[in-house]
C-alpha cells in the first residue's frame, strides 16, 4: 500500500524513524509536497495489518511523536476531517 505522511515538522526524524521499521517494512517513494512523504509500506508475507494505524503508532511511540501533528492517508484516499 502506498501511504502519504504529513507533518509541518521533524520530517526527517519521521522518515528515519519510519525507514528504521521492519514490521511493516517502509520504502520511501519521494517528497510530495515540502510537507508530504510518500512510502511503500509492506507487511512480512503471511501478515495483515492496517498501515495508516501502524504509521501513527510508529510516530507517537517516541517523545516528540506524542504531539507533533501529523496525517496519514492512502494514496488516492481523500482526507476528511
Amino acid at each position: 500500500m502506498i501511504i502519504n505522511v504529513s507533518s509541518p515538522l521533524r520530517r526527517e526524524e519521521v522518515k528515519q524513524l519510519l525507514l528504521a521499521s521492519e514490521n511493516p517494512k517502509y520504502t520511501y517513494i519521494k517528497n510530495k509536497t515540502p510537507m508530504e512523504m510518500q512510502f511503500e509500506v509492506v507487511y512480512p508475507e503471511g501478515q495483515e495489518g492496517d498501515p495508516i494505524s501502524a504509521t501513527k503508532r510508529i510516530i507517537k511511540s517516541t517523545e516528540w511523536g506524542k504531539v507533533l501533528n501529523i496525517r496519514v492517508i492512502e494514496e488516492g484516499k481523500k482526507y476528511t476531517w
